[in-house]
């Protein structure tokens, strides 16, 4: 998925500010890479399994976590993500010394093999259906056709790793290396979401941990952190909702649901829940600080993902990503906009947090959590959190925009 819109909490529509600072400075990544050069100029490796059931969790946990800890222990590093181009399916993604990660590949997509051979998926889909949704992904989230040949189910790949995707939507190495890295740091969350199954309500609530998680790691706090969620549900909803339908059910959904919202939020808080969120959002932050420090993360809207809507050319995704194709405003956006993201207590956190927040999302979705499922839990968190503080976002904005320089 593309980052989140342009925006200190994306969603915001600014100028077309946003370059990467200057900086040079190359040490050793947490999570990353140490004395070597970029992703972009090594072998890297990707086993993919082609697996159309969606619920991938027992695929994740009793094949793919398993051989990617075993690719480890034989010296490479890896992390898993989702994707549905050529049809749905898991990515293991291999790095490591030169002559050990083509090993472990073969030993990961063996491993895999084996466990499909037992125990495939048997979903009911048609090729046809795959593109057709295929192409509906493909304007969400910016990728370009062709979307196809669809790969047979329960397939599994070995291929060299092709970044160039990513890059296009990122902007950058250095944010591609980023992205890498807070993917890898998210293994063991992912291990934990998938230890058990869950239904759409257990996966919602998944999310609700994961998000207060990370919110509550923002420097000032959850009452700050949980805007940038708030930023993305309005977001979201101004452009797909229209009419209001789903507002309307995420309102049914929290006046059914409110105190266990909130006693899940104040169960984050009191580190009785959520705990490998909150230290993946740590260590994900300690990434982040590094990057901006050199200089590598962009302090505003670049406009890219606007430009890679033009180049789609599909009016939806136009209307969706362009600033000057978009509607106008709701409130929250509206206040939003009288905040100084440009101010010192905002800058460096704002633009680190967000770069963890976009990283945040993928690992939810390697976890099965579905956009709608995400944004459900975004409507419960903010709700929850407005009422564990007793300040409603109004007033939290209001504040926010009286800090000046």
């Amino acid at each position: 998925m593309p980052a989140a819109p342009a925006g200190r909490f994306p969603g915001r529509g600014a100028g077309d500010r946003g370059a990467a600072r200057s900086g040079d400075r190359r040490g050793g990544r947490p999570g990353g890479r140490a004395g070597r050069g970029n992703l972009l100029e090594e072998l890297v490796i990707d086993v993919v399994c082609h697996y159309r059931d969606p619920v991938k969790a027992p695929l994740l946990r009793d094949a793919v976590l398993p051989a990617l800890a075993a690719a480890v222990d034989a010296g490479a590093v890896g992390h898993v993500e989702r994707h549905w181009l050529r049809g749905p399916h898991l990515v293991v993604r291999l790095d490591g010394p030169d002559g050990v990660v083509g090993r472990a590949a073969e030993l990961v997509a063996g491993r895999v093999r084996a466990h499909l051979a037992e125990r495939p998926s048997t979903a009911d889909v048609t090729d046809e259906e795959l593109l057709e949704r295929s192409r509906q992904s493909g304007i969400a989230e910016l990728v370009p056709p062709p979307y196809g040949p669809i790969q047979p189910d329960n397939t599994v790949l070995v291929e060299q790793t092709d970044l160039a995707p990513v890059l296009r939507l990122v902007g950058s190495v250095e944010l591609v290396e980023l992205r890498t890295g807070n993917l890898r740091l998210g293994v063991p969350a992912i291990a934990d979401a998938v230890a058990v199954d869950r239904t759409g309500q257990g996966r919602a609530r998944l999310a609700l941990v994961a998000m207060a998680a990370h919110a509550s790691r923002f420097p000032a706090g959850i009452a700050n952190g949980y805007h940038s969620f708030l930023s993305h549900l309005e977001g979201f909803l101004g452009h797909s909702d229209p009419g209001g339908a789903l507002r309307a059910r995420f309102d049914r959904v929290w006046e059914r649901n409110a105190d266990a919202a909130v006693a899940t939020v104040r169960a984050v808080l009191d580190g009785s829940a959520g705990a490998v969120w909150a230290e993946w959002s740590d260590a994900a932050r300690a990434l982040g600080d590094a990057a901006f420090d050199r200089g590598e993360l962009p302090t505003g809207p670049t406009g890219l993902l606007g430009e890679r809507a033009l180049e789609l050319g599909e009016p939806e995704a136009v209307r969706r990503w362009h600033r000057e194709h978009r509607g106008e405003p709701g409130e929250y956006h509206r206040r939003l906009i009288e905040v100084d993201f440009d101010h010192p207590d905002y800058l460096r956190p704002v633009t680190v947090y967000r770069a963890g927040t976009n990283a945040l999302y993928r690992l939810l979705a390697v976890c099965d959590v579905t956009p709608v499922e995400r944004y459900l839990a975004a409507s419960l968190l903010v709700r929850a959190v407005q009422r564990v503080t007793g300040v409603r976002w109004e007033e939290q904005v209001a504040g926010m925009a009286k800090v000046v320089r």
